[in-house]
Parts: structure tokens; C-alpha cells; sequence
């Protein structure tokens, strides 16, 4: 299976609520990334999480902070093992009520026929203010 079609079926997993899924897709090195990959005490989605526990962290990490919204794939492109998508979204910041809305881009990395790379760039500005009380 292509990088392409392995993260098409891992979205779907994670989009649809289907942990166990998308777990059996996830390489024990796999890496995490939520745009910067060193953790920052203010924006709890930064960081590289590694491996199975890795990615449910961070996606639990990601519910926890966002109210998931609108998420549009404007466009994917890939080979075997290399993937980019990129689109836009509009979440809501749980603490504070605000909106985030972003452009956003997804590079993807697959070994094996297993996930080793996911990892997720948007706005963190935007994301910030969204963020900040008041």
C-alpha cells in the first residue's frame, strides 16, 4: 500500500473514532509531531510522541485542547513511502471558546507498510491566539 492510501485509511481511523485501527497501522519508532517537535509548556499539542502510546497521547492531547470542526483535504500527493496533504480547518479552542481556523499541511512516512512519520504543520500563531484568554 502506498504512503497516500496508508494515510487516507489512518485519517479515516482517527476521524471515525476507531483508535484500535488506526493503532495497527502505527510503527513501535513512529514519531508524532505536532508542528514544533520539542514540547512547549503553553501550546500542550507540540512535541514528538513516539509509538503507539505516542500517537494515542497525542491525539487524546488533541481532543482534549480542540473541539473538532471542519477539516478540508484540498489536495494529497505522494509515492511509496512519502505523503504530503494540505487544506484548511476550523477547530474550536475548548478553553477559551475561540475559534482556530488555519491553513494546514500533513507530511506522512510509511516503512514497512506501517506509519513512521506524521507529522503536522498549521498556523501557530493563529492557534495561539485562539488559545489566550479573554
Amino acid at each position: 500500500m502506498d504512503c497516500v492510501t496508508l494515510t487516507e485509511r489512518f485519517l479515516g481511523a482517527i476521524f471515525n473514532g476507531n483508535m484500535g485501527e488506526a493503532l495497527e497501522m502505527v510503527s513501535a519508532e513512529a514519531r508524532f509531531i505536532g508542528t514544533r517537535p520539542t514540547a512547549c509548556a503553553h501550546n500542550p499539542l507540540f512535541g514528538t510522541h513516539i509509538g503507539a502510546q505516542g500517537m494515542e497521547h497525542f491525539f487524546k492531547t488533541f481532543m482534549a485542547v480542540l473541539e473538532p470542526g471542519e477539516f478540508i483535504v484540498t489536495a494529497k500527493f505522494g509515492t511509496s513511502e512519502n505523503a504530503c496533504f494540505f487544506g484548511t480547518l476550523r477547530h474550536t479552542v475548548r478553553s477559551t471558546g475561540k475559534p482556530f481556523a488555519s491553513d494546514w499541511a500533513l507530511v506522512t512516512e510509511v516503512r514497512d507498510g506501517r506509519l513512521t512519520l506524521y507529522h503536522f504543520y498549521e498556523d501557530t500563531a493563529a492557534l495561539e491566539e485562539a488559545m489566550r484568554a479573554g
